[in-house]
């Protein structure tokens, strides 16, 4: 999956993001939140920070991860504060506002694959896990390209799966 994503064209990777963002932004969890944490992408991933200026626009607080240790929380965005070289090389805000999730919070996560069910496979630091597992009340959506998608992926208790997934071609709902 990784090789398959990483080998489309530049073009390719910006069309389909855009249209899936297009369709989180048309779903009652981004209508109702009022923060939203935007992972930054790495890797030909697609593109989750084209919902940052739209949202700005819709009045919800952004907010991206940081990795702190074996800990991830999310830190407000500001084009100001961005450092380029975050871990794992991802970009991180330098803000010192870190974002107190509720209700109204809506996680877009990554992943290297998902299946129908809602079992998602990240990136082995379990770190969106681990937050989740911190905050349930938060909403969450799996953003990734239709090649990302399986019929079916192991999964481990402490594997918390997005309630929504949603692609260039479809939305999958999950339990969550």
């Amino acid at each position: 999956m990784l090789k398959q994503r990483r080998g489309m064209d530049p073009a390719q990777v910006r069309e389909r993001s855009e249209r899936i963002c297009r369709r989180v932004r048309e779903t009652d969890a981004y209508q109702n939140a009022t923060s939203l944490c935007v992972y930054m992408p790495i890797n030909n991933e697609a593109e989750a920070d084209l919902l940052i200026g739209p949202a700005i626009g819709d009045g919800k607080r952004v907010f991206i991860p940081k990795v702190i240790g074996d800990e991830m929380i999310f830190n407000a965005y500001d084009p100001e504060l961005i450092r380029e070289e975050g871990a794992f090389h991802i970009r991180e805000s330098a803000s010192e506002e870190v974002l107190e999730p509720d209700g109204r919070t809506l996680i877009i996560l990554p992943g290297s694959v998902f299946d129908v069910h809602g079992h998602r496979i990240g990136y082995g630091g379990g770190y969106y896990d681990k937050y989740l597992s911190r905050f349930p009340q938060c909403m969450t959506i799996a953003v990734c390209f239709d090649f990302q998608i399986v019929e079916s992926l192991p999964a481990e208790d402490h594997d918390i799966g997005p309630q929504l997934i949603i692609s260039e071609e479809r939305i999958i709902e999950c339990a969550g």
